[in-house]
C-alpha cells in the first residue's frame, strides 16, 4: 500500500477486484482510452461494490479526456446533458458511461436524458478538474474510489476504503451542505445503508432526521426514479423499513406510510418482500405491480368482502392512484396501468363467468400485473385463495386453446327467456 498525503493507493496484491469481474465492454472503453494516452479509471459504485465482492448494476469511467474527444474514439457514443456532457458507450444492451474529471459537485437536475449529435460548445460552468477534484465532488466516500485500469490500483482520496471496512455511509464533506445541494442524496444514503447493510455515520443520521422535508425540493420524476429503482432491486423490504425508520417515507409516500403505522403494516412489508423474492429469481414484478403494491394494503378489505360496492371500490382506487400519481408526476400511461391492475384485481377475486369474460379480462392492460399481484396477496391470505385456483385454470384453458368454460350470467341477472312464435297450420290459421 502506498500513501501520501491526502491519498491512498492500493497495490494489486492488496485488493480483491480482478478485470475479469468487469464487463467486456467497459474494458473495451478503459482500455481504448488508456491506450490513447488519456487516464481511464473504473469509478463509483461499480468499484464499491466489486470490493465488496458483489455484482455491480453497470460500470461507470472517469477520464482525463473531454467530451469530445471521447465521442471521437467511440463511433457508438452519445453525449447528453446540457451543463455536464457526458457520453453514453451503447454496447447492444449494455451502456458505459464515460465522464470527464470535473471539480464541481454535480447539478440537482443533470439533464441525463438529453441527447444529441451536434456538438455544443463548452461552456463556462463546464469546469473539469483533477482526479481528486472529482473524487471529492462526490456524494458519499464509498463511492469515491477509483480502479486505475493501467496498474490495476484501487485510489482513494476521501476515506472510502477506510468506510468500506467499518461498513458505512459518510457524506464526503458536511452532511448538511451535500444534502442541502441535493436532498435526494438522503434516499440514497438510506437506500445504500439498507442494501450493503451498513450503518449511517451519526452527523449524516441526524442531517437526515432533520432536513427530510427538504426532499420536496427534487424534482418528483427524480423521486420515482429512485423510488422504482428500491421497490425493483430485491431488497425493496429494507430499504422502505430503512425510510420510515429515518422519517423519509411519510415525506415520500403518506399513504403509504400510514400503513406502515396501522395494523396493515405486515401486510405492505410481506408484499415487499415477496416482491424481493420474486426479483431474486429473475421474474420481477411489473412496475405497475410494484406501484400498485405500495397502495394495495389500503384497499385489499374490497376484495374478498361478500356484496362488496364495485363502484366504490373504483372510486377509492381512482382516489388513491390519483394522488400518488400526481405527487410524482407519474405518466398518464403509468397511472393508468396502476388503476387498471386494481380493477383487473377486483375482477380476479370473483369466478370468471365465463371464456368470453376470461378473454376480455386477459386483454385488459394491467391484467399481467393483477395476477402477479394476486398471487403475492394470496400468499399472505389476503386474496381469495379459491377464486385465483378458478381464475388460473381458466387462464390455462384459454392459452392453450382448450374449450373455454361456459358463459355464464352475472349474477343476480337471469338469462332472457326465447319468445317463440305461434305456429302457423297449413291452412295459414293459427294453431
Amino acid at each position: 500500500m502506498r500513501e501520501r498525503e491526502g491519498v491512498r493507493v492500493l497495490e494489486r496484491s492488496q485488493h480483491c477486484l480482478s478485470r475479469s469481474e468487469i464487463s467486456e465492454n467497459a474494458l473495451k472503453v478503459l482500455y481504448r482510452l488508456h491506450r490513447s494516452g488519456f487516464t481511464a479509471y473504473l469509478v463509483g459504485g461499480a468499484v464499491r461494490d466489486l470490493l465488496l465482492r458483489r455484482r455491480p448494476k453497470d460500470f461507470d469511467v472517469g477520464t482525463n479526456a473531454r467530451p469530445q474527444q471521447v465521442r471521437h474514439l467511440f463511433r457508438n457514443a452519445r453525449l447528453i446533458g446540457r451543463r455536464f456532457r457526458l457520453a453514453r458507450v451503447v454496447f447492444g444492451n449494455e451502456v458505459v458511461e464515460v465522464a470527464t474529471f470535473r471539480r464541481s459537485p454535480e447539478p440537482p437536475e443533470m439533464e441525463d436524458g438529453e441527447t444529441s449529435d451536434v456538438l455544443a460548445p463548452p461552456s463556462e460552468s463546464e469546469e473539469f478538474g483533477t482526479p481528486e477534484e472529482d473524487a471529492r465532488r462526490r456524494d458519499f466516500t464509498v463511492n469515491g474510489l477509483f480502479y486505475n485500469i493501467a496498474d490495476f490500483t484501487v485510489i482513494d482520496y476521501v476515506g472510502g476504503l477506510e468506510d468500506l471496512e467499518a461498513g458505512l455511509i459518510r457524506t464526503i464533506g458536511p452532511a448538511r451542505e451535500r444534502i442541502g445541494e441535493d436532498p435526494v442524496r438522503m434516499m440514497r444514503a438510506v437506500e445504500y445503508g439498507a442494501r450493503l447493510g451498513f450503518r449511517l455515520d451519526g452527523p449524516l443520521e441526524e442531517a437526515i432526521g432533520d432536513m427530510a422535508a427538504e426532499i420536496h425540493r427534487a424534482a418528483p420524476a427524480r423521486i420515482a426514479y429512485e423510488l422504482m429503482e428500491s421497490l425493483r432491486g430485491g431488497q425493496a423490504l429494507p430499504i422502505f423499513q430503512a425510510f420510515e425508520r429515518h422519517g423519509l417515507l411519510q415525506q415520500l409516500l403518506p399513504e403509504t406510510a400510514r400503513t406502515a403505522a396501522s395494523p396493515r403494516a405486515g401486510l405492505l412489508w410481506g408484499l415487499l418482500g415477496r416482491a424481493d423474492a420474486f426479483a431474486r429469481a429473475g421474474s420481477p414484478l411489473p412496475e405497475a405491480a410494484l406501484w400498485a403494491a405500495l397502495l394495495a394494503p389500503e384497499l385489499v378489505g374490497w376484495l374478498g368482502a361478500q356484496g362488496a360496492d364495485g363502484s366504490a371500490f373504483e372510486r377509492a382506487v381512482r382516489d388513491l392512484t390519483g394522488a400518488l400519481a400526481t405527487r410524482l408526476v407519474l405518466s398518464h400511461h403509468t397511472a393508468h396501468l396502476v388503476r387498471n391492475t386494481f380493477l383487473c384485481l377486483w375482477r380476479l377475486a370473483r369466478p370468471p363467468r365465463g371464456g368470453k369474460f376470461v378473454l376480455r379480462t386477459m386483454r385488459q392492460e394491467g391484467f399481467e400485473a393483477a395476477l402477479r399481484l394476486a398471487q403475492a396477496l394470496t400468499e399472505d391470505g389476503a386474496f381469495p385463495r379459491h377464486s385465483l385456483s378458478v381464475w388460473q385454470e381458466a387462464i390455462q384453458r384459454a392459452r392453450s386453446g382448450l374449450p373455454p368454460v361456459p358463459e355464464r350470467p352475472a349474477p343476480g341477472r337471469r338469462r332472457p327467456r326465447r319468445r317463440r312464435g305461434r305456429r302457423q297450420n297449413t291452412a295459414g290459421g293459427t294453431a
